[in-house]
Formats: structure tokens, sequence, C-alpha cells
């Protein structure tokens, strides 16, 4: 649709000019004279120094992500003023933290079954209560309703739940055909949780693997495209430990109006991954795009870095505080998995923008020269092309050299 209407309005579409606003030259000589230009120039000046640096920042923020727990957050972590948090507060005042989430037990079994079920969990550790069994009419199905001393979303009701499933319960029905299942809000959430965390490397393979075919095929180079992949993951678990840092220990949560630390959402980093991984490709295919284009038409590696920061430098930059400024616009929110979504995404799109885009992979790409743009000649020769360039440049002296034919 846009190249269409375009093509209709011509010229015009230059006819209504913002005043008093002189219309930008857009010729690679201007860019050059852009601040985004001299940052480039600045950061390949000193390519080791800028390589070095990002990464151990970007990692020092990622390391806390080793200790996320994913999980599902209470209303116990809603604002103070919220009704939801106030009858929460009470209820746990009143009846122990563990009143507010309950485990549901549910025995296939008779009577003789439950009773033996219920005492076992009464005499667990970290078990508050354990109702008495609830039978149903035909006398072989039983619901024991359990209160654990922890809340809902504290790691403890977690290592509770597992424990009943491997130990208390079939312990107590040794010797008997009963079976006994361990259920309610509190675990199924936890197994969302543990499933997710399971599938989540299969989920990493699946993208990254996508990601780096595609990425090949486009820039000829197999370096480009592992670069690519593996500072986009970097970008996502720098982002994640902040995350683990604001909301799960509470530092510098006061600031976007949280009063309670509590697990991350388990739904949170498959969605945020998949929305990152999009965006920050949509970076990276920018810059290495013109960077390539430069590089093919008979430019060196390094002067082809440094004119693609200077003439798509700009446009990463207008696209990223967009995107950042729409996000962290979420932490105003008064719902906790609203203000997840708006740091991790808004924090993860700065981080990738301007520490890696701009920083790590053009100081990266001047380290490695000619290497950068590295691929085997039979994965050359086998795989389909998706190249910028015109077909007419394909055969230029650069492209040669990249290809390896």
């Amino acid at each position: 649709l846009l190249p269409a209407v375009l093509a209709l309005l011509g010229h015009r579409i230059d006819r209504l000019k913002i005043p008093f606003i002189r219309t930008p030259d857009d010729s690679l000589a201007a860019a050059q004279q852009t601040a985004v230009a001299r940052w480039g120039r600045f950061v390949t000046r000193r390519a080791g120094f800028f390589t070095v640096v990002p990464l151990v920042v970007m990692l020092l923020l990622a390391a806390p992500v080793v200790g996320i727990q994913l999980g599902a957050a209470d209303a116990g972590t809603a604002p103070k003023t919220t009704t939801q948090r106030i009858a929460y507060d009470w209820l746990a005042e009143g009846f122990g933290p563990g009143f507010n989430g309950p485990l549901i037990v549910v025995v296939d079994g008779d009577q003789p079954a439950a009773d033996a079920v219920q005492k076992a969990i009464a005499a667990a550790p970290n078990v508050a209560a354990a109702a008495p069994p609830i039978v149903n009419p035909d006398g072989n199905t039983a619901i024991i309703t359990v209160y654990a001393k922890s809340s809902p979303q504290d790691a403890a009701t977690a290592e509770l739940v597992n424990d009943l499933r491997a130990d208390t319960i079939p312990q107590a029905l040794r010797g008997t055909n009963a079976v006994a299942y361990v259920g309610g809000a509190t675990a199924a959430f936890d197994d969302i949780a543990a499933r997710i965390f399971e599938r989540i490397p299969y989920f990493l393979l699946f993208v990254v693997g996508i990601t780096l075919l595609i990425l090949t095929m486009a820039f000829r180079s197999v370096v480009i495209a592992l670069k690519a992949a593996l500072t986009t993951i970097l970008s996502c678990a720098a982002s994640f430990g902040v995350l683990t840092l604001v909301f799960q220990h509470g530092y510098g949560a006061g600031l976007i109006g949280l009063d309670k630390t509590g697990p991350i959402e388990s739904f949170l980093p498959v969605i945020v991954f998949s929305l990152i991984f999009g965006l920050s490709m949509d970076y990276e295919v920018f810059l290495v795009s013109r960077i390539r284009e430069a590089y093919v038409g008979g430019d060196t590696p390094r002067v082809a870095i440094t004119d693609g920061v200077a003439t798509i430098g700009r446009v990463i930059v207008a696209a990223a505080l967009i995107m950042s400024v729409v996000f962290f616009a979420f932490l105003t929110g008064v719902d906790r998995t609203i203000k997840e979504f708006g740091l991790a995404l808004g924090l993860a799109i700065a981080l990738d923008a301007f520490v890696v885009r701009l920083t790590l992979v053009p100081a990266l790409m001047h380290l490695l020269d000619e290497r950068a743009w590295w691929i085997p000649g039979w994965l050359d020769r086998i795989l389909p092309r998706l190249t910028i360039e015109a077909p007419e440049e394909q055969d230029a002296p650069g492209h040669i050299e990249i290809s390896g034919r």
C-alpha cells in the first residue's frame, strides 16, 4: 500500500513542509557530520575498548538472571491502596499467608486412604493446616484443602508442592491402590512455570536457528549471523537480569511504584524474547545491510562500517527512542505484570540499540575486518540468495571476496 500511495503522490508528498525547519541534507557527506557518525568513528578508533567494556557491562547486568524465579505474582504484590491488596493483607494477617493460595489435593481412593493422606500432609513441614477430607457420595474420591505457612508466590510454597508429590503423599499411600494429585491455582502456576522453563532451550534453539539461517542467506556471512544472534540473546539476558533485580529482589522497586517483591511472570520470557528478537533484528538488518552495501560497492570493511553507522545510525536512534518511550510508559500503570513488560521491553530495546548495535557491533566488526564476512564456499553455493544488493553489484570484487568464489 505504501509504495502505491507514494507513487500516486509523487513529489507532492513534500508539499506540506513544517515551517522554520530546514530540510535535512541526506547525502553521505552530510551524514558524516552528524553526532551518530562522530560516535561511530570514535568507537572504531577504540575498537578494543568498546568491544570489551560493553560486553562486561552487559554480562554484569545479565548475571542476576541465573537466579530468576518464574511463577505468578498474587494480589500481595499489588499497590497497598488497592482493594485486592487490602483484602490480601487482612486474610494473611487473620489466617496466615497460605490462606490466600490453598493447595487442593484430590485423592482417588476410599476414606481410609484420604485420611492417611490428610494426616501425612498435616504433619509435613511448612504446612499450617490440612482440612479434613471431603468425600463424594460414592466414597471413592476425596478433596483435601491444604494451607501452607508461606505465601502462594513464595519459593517455599513451590518446594512444598514438590515435596508433597514426591515424598509425603507416596509414603502415605504406600501399599494401597489409591493415588493423589496436588492441584489448585498455586500448584498450577508452578507447573506452568516449570514447563516453560523446561522448554525455553528448545524455543531458543528454534528462534536462533531460523535467525542464523536467514541472516546467513541475506548477508552471506556466518560470522555476521552468529554475532547477531548472540548479541540479541545478550540484550535479552541483560534486560531480564535487571528485571530480576527490581521485581524479585526489590532494588529500585519504589521508583516504579512497587512496595513488595515477587516472582517474574512465567509467560513473560517467551513473549518478551520474541518481541525483542524481532526488533533487534530490525536494527541489525538496518545497520549491517548498509555496511554490506558499502563493502560490496568497493569500500574497505572498516570504511564501510563508519559509513553504515553514519547513514543508518540516526534511523536506529529514532526507532529505539520511540519504542523505548512507548514501553517505559507502561511503568506508569498500576498492574505489576504491565510494569514487568514495560521495564523488560523498554530496557532491552535501549540496551540493544545504543550499547549493542551502535557500540559493540561496529567495534567488533572493526576488529574482525575481512573475517566478519567469512562464509565457507560450500555453504555459499548451496544457500539461496536473499542479498539486498542489485544483481550487477553481486559480481563486484567485494562480493567475490565475501563468498570465497
